[in-house]
């Protein structure tokens, strides 16, 4: 990371630890959304990082977002983060003024009832709390629409995480429909800016349960010393940190490059959501079962590596589509391509 993005990694932290506690992100989980800490975000420029400041955005590069994303991971913030920095990130590429609030682009299944048309999104992260939601009709793909809440109809409901999760629907008859021209911006490359941050996430959620995981095994005592001086935990805790070292370089390369490529979005989305798994089941194997319990805190970290794990498409998908990228390059061999990568 450069130096900037030290310095946005570092505020971030900072707010997070004194406000992203245990007890908020429980409260989330029963319906309190946590207001003052998006407004502490927003009015540090974290939730408009990407777009250009002459459209009302926080300046920098989708990759200083990302930083953002990587503390947000870590601390497992229970806000439309992710979402709103990738709706800032669309509408900068697409010229468009970029709004204060929550804000979510999503895929749209366009279709009729009655007289009118409709669009329906399911399964929308955050829906209920996103106070501008933007279209993209699947049907019309260089278009976005952009609706208020209340303008939609929800149904509501949520992921393994406690998150929100809400089936979207809005009849062209019951809206005010503005339409935005996309440009280049179409549904594939909004699943790529967010498979990137769940990559990122993955990564700080998985950098933060090995820290508890060390910590506990140090802490907790067996047979008269920790837990942690057994060769068999030291053998997963290994396993673990090699897992988080990789996630870690995976996302590090997202987070510095100019522009977000293809093949890096799939390599770090393979083998960050191939490290969830594996680091989630030793964080539990040694947390015991008081890592399964509501109140104590890996569960926030782990519920959520599961849910972005399969989301944007899990590592099995990107690890079948990183092969045919580099299947479909002719003008390199595969050895000279996976050399190159590092």
């Amino acid at each position: 990371m450069n130096d900037d993005q030290r310095l946005i990694a570092d505020t971030t932290e900072r707010m997070l630890e004194a406000h992203c506690t245990n007890q908020l992100i429980d409260q989330a989980e029963k319906g309190v959304y946590p207001t003052k800490l998006w407004e502490l975000l927003e009015s540090n420029g974290l939730t408009s990082l990407g777009a250009d400041t002459s459209l009302g955005g926080g300046g920098g590069s989708f990759g200083d977002a990302l930083v953002v994303l990587r503390q947000a991971g870590r601390f497992a913030v229970p806000l439309p983060l992710a979402e709103t920095l990738v709706a800032t990130q669309v509408l900068g590429e697409c010229g468009i003024q970029v709004q204060k609030g929550a804000a979510l682009v999503v895929g749209a299944e366009p279709g009729s009832s009655g007289d009118s048309l409709t669009w329906t999104a399911r399964a929308a992260a955050f829906g209920r709390h996103c106070e501008t939601v933007y279209f993209f009709d699947e049907q019309s793909p260089d278009q976005l629409h952009r609706f208020s809440q209340a303008e939609i109809t929800r149904t509501e409901g949520e992921d393994l995480a406690g998150c929100a999760r809400d089936d979207l629907r809005v009849k062209a008859v019951d809206a005010e429909i503005e339409v935005i021209k996309a440009g280049s911006f179409d549904l594939a490359r909004l699943k790529l800016f967010g498979a990137a941050t769940r990559a990122v996430m993955m990564a700080g959620a998985l950098e933060a349960a090995l820290e508890a995981t060390v910590g506990y095994a140090l802490e907790r005592k067996q047979f008269g010393k920790p837990i942690g001086k057994f060769q068999a935990i030291q053998q997963q805790l290994a396993v673990f940190s090699t897992q988080v070292a990789a996630s870690t370089r995976a996302a590090e390369t997202l987070m510095v490059s100019e522009e977000l490529l293809e093949i890096d979005v799939a390599i770090a989305k393979a083998r960050i959501g191939e490290a969830a798994g594996i680091g989630a089941e030793i964080a539990h194997q040694v947390f015991g079962a008081i890592g399964y319990t509501k109140e104590h805190g890996l569960n926030h970290l782990t519920r959520r590596l599961w849910v972005w794990r399969d989301e944007y498409g899990h590592e099995g998908f990107w690890q079948a589509h990183l092969g045919h990228l580099l299947l479909a390059n002719s003008n390199a061999s595969l050895w000279h391509q996976v050399t190159e990568l590092g």
